[in-house]
């Protein structure tokens, strides 16, 4: 059947399918390129595609096309078989393509390069010799393949993608749930941690490796919780499961796993999930929060005044000092710091209040979000707690130790000026 459009093109046989979308995208193609002749561009992009249809290629029976868009990008469909009933057959051929392809990577085969999988709906039709394709799963996948570079791997995919999986599915790890800029609705996102890619050394210890994703797959339902069994987000928990499983792939490979960094970040940013979390998960282009730093300049004009090159520097620029201040929720009415005790760290208040008492139980003052408090023993001959602090709503706060404290100078510098403010304010 024909149909026309308002552009009076002519357009054969619609037909719409369910398929698995393969989308690719070198990494850093720009740069890779800025200095080749056209000639060697063209060169340089059609042996990439060749390779890539060569890695993707699943049998000898079967050639499974992958095309080119926009250059550098690709774009393979994986359809259901002659035979095949459901969405496993093709689920199972795509992921193992982006399998090849991540392995092709590592081995320096082809340059870098992104992949998104998504399974969805597509229109097909014909005009004139060539075949047009529309969906937005598309978008979709193009999406997956962008969220790789946030989450430190070659290839995501969705939810239905890994569910169809087998010989696969003990290295299936998942990433989150997350909300891509300009989306309305939010993707379960899965890849696979195997020996040989995504940071994992081709001899890492396999009993290991499956430990790690068992342990990262709890930590990320305990992040975004689980409806179907009851499960509620808990950042308190989660952050520390996510702490034990960055503890083991660091012994297993030598290095961080970003994505778990990258959920460990968004818990510092955001210590509660906000009402719309369980519904949405991740805003990913919402996580860069102002900074602690920022935030510690805001805490008094006097500070801000005071403030010199080498504070601006440490406090705003360079932020790696942040990551020693410890999150921690403590509830209405919990002791956080007992009057004459020894100090055991200097904290921020991220949210909610505190209540400080003098050693007859008596209110000094009220500490809202915002406050340091803690840091006066630090700077007193007695080096001793002068005040309890008690919760007066449930809060979180961020806490450096004694030891990290004494190693970071400046920060020292900089809450010995608070310290001395909060005196003559006494």
């Amino acid at each position: 059947m024909k149909k026309k459009s308002s552009y009076n093109t002519v357009f054969d046989n619609d037909t719409e399918k369910e398929v698995v979308i393969l989308l690719t995208d070198m990494v850093r193609y720009t740069q890779i390129t800025e200095d080749m002749r056209p000639n060697e561009i063209r060169d340089f992009i059609i042996e990439y595609h060749k390779n890539l249809q060569q890695i993707i290629q699943t049998d000898n029976e079967y050639l499974q096309e992958i095309e080119p868009s926009a250059g550098d990008g690709a774009i393979a469909i994986f359809e259901k078989r002659a035979g095949e009933g459901g969405k496993s057959g093709m689920c199972i051929r795509a992921l193992k393509a982006a399998i090849k392809i991540a392995f092709a990577v590592e081995d320096g085969r082809i340059p870098p390069t992104r992949i998104g999988l998504f399974a969805g709906d597509i229109i097909e039709a014909r005009l004139t010799d060539k075949t047009m394709r529309f969906g937005a799963s598309f978008a979709v996948a193009s999406r997956l393949e962008e969220l790789c570079g946030y989450f430190g791997t070659t290839f995501l995919m969705d939810k239905e993608v890994a569910f169809w999986q087998t010989d696969e599915s003990r290295y299936l790890i998942c990433i989150g749930k997350v909300t891509p800029k300009n989306f309305n609705h939010p993707i379960h996102v899965y890849t696979v941690y195997k020996p040989g890619i995504h940071n994992c050394p081709k001899d890492i210890d396999e009993e290991k490796l499956l430990q790690f994703i068992s342990m990262k797959n709890r930590a990320i339902e305990l992040f975004c919780g689980n409806a179907l069994q009851g499960i509620r987000p808990d950042f308190p928990i989660a952050r520390e499961k996510l702490d034990e499983v960055q503890r083991l792939f660091l012994e297993m490979t030598g290095r961080e796993d970003v994505a778990s960094e990258r959920l460990l970040e968004y818990i510092r940013n955001m210590p509660y999930p906000s009402e719309d979390f369980r519904k949405i998960g991740m805003k990913v282009k919402e996580l860069s929060g102002e900074s602690l730093g920022t935030r510690l300049l805001h805490l008094s004009n006097e500070l801000l005044k005071a403030m010199d090159m080498e504070f601006y520097h440490t406090l705003v620029v360079d932020t790696e000092w942040e990551r020693h201040f410890k999150l921690e929720w403590r509830k209405k009415g919990d002791v956080i710091i007992r009057i004459n005790d020894l100090p055991n760290g200097v904290y921020y208040l991220d949210s909610g209040s505190v209540n400080a008492l003098d050693d007859n139980g008596e209110l000094i003052t009220t500490l809202v979000a915002g406050n340091v408090f803690g840091e006066m023993a630090y700077f007193s001959r007695r080096k001793r707690r002068n005040a309890t602090i008690i919760a007066n709503t449930d809060v979180v706060v961020r806490r450096i130790s004694s030891e990290k404290f004494d190693t970071l100078p400046i920060i020292k510098k900089i809450f010995k000026k608070i310290a001395n403010k909060r005196k003559r304010k006494v």
